[in-house]
């Protein structure tokens, strides 16, 4: 019997999870004239066709999707055991490669991360900054962290929630000047608002119960904190943000906090990783100092009482901003 070539299966399914021979090949680490090969020489072997194709687009066929099905995880299982094997070594070593929103991966990674580099040399990190949740293993990250405002939606991948990002809400001294100080959610309606690109309703919550709830058009939307930031500097709206991310200008009196005894529903941050049952040694270490950094909340300090609030009305007994972001641990 001819020796199986096992490159050539393994190939095959990377194209399958890659959906063509572009991806496929990327995947795999090979040219595409090379998949192309390993593809047909399998065809070849087995008698079969794996593929229909045509010149828009390659499908897998009915018998190549079942012998995906039968091969793919034995596979996966090699990986594992090579995993296992790589881990005995006692250095953390090589490329961890993490995907991560911005104000996750500023102001709540950067700490982690540092002690992870200091902790183990010889090892590499990519930082990729992405709002959306990417697919771990076409894109070939390790970890994905993601925030949601709701549950996680339904994922193939293993996750843990490591972070609620508290939010409330913040205007510039000359737009409360403009509209008058709201003493209710009510009397924001009306005022121009900064927010993501899926607001539609800010929720306005009073010691963790919703109260009220308001329709927005924001007349700006993204997912960029530090775009919001900016134009509510610019007084060009009132944004609902991290106390922790605007905490400086709250200092310097640019930014008041607007409504201070309610906040808004927070955000949900989960770290995604392939669904495994072993981990390689960098993930692991990496998820290791990250519950010791997050593990504990943080200290809450009142912030100063800003003065930019007395000179934007003549009210001077507005409650003090709590600016802690709240930080549990991973569960």
């Amino acid at each position: 019997m001819k020796s199986i070539d096992w490159k050539d299966w393994e190939i095959f399914c990377r194209v399958v999870e890659g959906g063509g021979f572009t991806q496929g090949a990327e995947l795999a680490e090979v040219p595409k004239s090379s998949a192309s090969a390993a593809v047909a020489r399998l065809e070849t072997q087995l008698g079969v066709r794996l593929f229909e194709r045509t010149t828009r687009r390659v499908r897998v066929t009915q018998r190549g999707q079942q012998l995906y099905d039968r091969v793919a995880p034995l596979f996966g299982e090699l990986r594992e055991i090579s995993a296992e094997a790589a881990s005995v070594s006692a250095e953390v070593s090589g490329t961890l490669r993490i995907a991560t929103p911005y104000e996750v991966g500023s102001q709540h990674l950067s700490a982690s991360l540092s002690r992870l580099l200091k902790l183990h040399p010889s090892l590499h990190v990519e930082l990729d900054m992405s709002w959306d949740q990417p697919d771990l293993i076409r894109h070939g990250y390790d970890l994905a962290f993601v925030m949601t405002d709701t549950n996680l939606h339904d994922s193939s991948f293993a996750s843990k929630r490591v972070v609620l990002i508290e939010r409330a809400f913040y205007a510039a001294p000359a737009l409360i000047r403009e509209h008058g100080l709201p003493r209710a959610p009510q009397d924001l309606k009306g005022w121009p608002t900064l927010g993501n690109l899926d607001d539609v309703q800010w929720e306005f919550l009073r010691d963790g119960v919703e109260t009220f709830a308001m329709d927005v058009s924001p007349r700006i939307s993204t997912h960029n904190a530090e775009v919001r930031l900016k134009a509510a500097l610019d007084g060009l709206g009132v944004a609902r943000m991290s106390p922790r991310f605007v905490h400086e200008h709250l200092v310097h009196g640019q930014l008041v906090r607007v409504l201070p005894g309610y906040t808004s529903s927070p955000l949900k941050v989960y770290v995604l990783m392939p669904a495994r049952k072993l981990m390689p040694p960098s993930v692991r270490a990496f998820l290791t100092v990250l519950e010791e950094t997050l593990g504990v909340p943080e200290t809450r300090r009142p912030a100063p009482r800003a003065k930019a609030l007395a000179e934007a009305t003549d009210i001077a007994n507005t409650p003090d901003d709590d600016g802690g972001a709240v930080v549990i641990g991973l569960d």
